[in-house]
């Protein structure tokens, strides 16, 4: 079977983690490009199911240092990564990331 190809075009992502101070830190020198993905019915009661909810998932050309409770920004938004996956039989292999939406009390300022 044929590999989809991915695409990146919906939009970018800054990947930031959390210093000692907690101040976020951008973790790479730019923005990802990412791809949107639907939160699927399957995906969203399975996250009910664990007490928890999956507010965006999306995707970026595979980075294997991609860890979970780091933080996406997107636009003004700030989001926890839940979920890291590593889909290797894409084209390219991407990165999948499930996100949480963070609070307004909860959103960190930048170092």
């Amino acid at each position: 079977m044929k590999a989809k190809f991915e695409e990146f075009n919906d939009g970018t992502a800054r990947i930031c983690t959390v210093n000692n101070d907690g101040l976020l830190v951008d973790k790479y020198e730019k923005p990802l490009r990412f791809g949107e993905e639907n939160v699927s019915m399957k995906r969203h009661y399975a996250a009910q199911a664990a007490d928890t909810r999956v507010d965006k998932v999306i995707h970026v050309q595979q980075r294997k240092d991609l860890k979970a409770h780091e933080v996406a920004v997107i636009g003004e938004d700030q989001f926890d990564i839940e979920k890291v996956d590593q889909i290797n039989d894409a084209m390219p292999p991407i990165t999948k990331l499930s996100l949480i939406e963070y609070e307004k009390h909860r959103r960190k300022d930048f170092a």
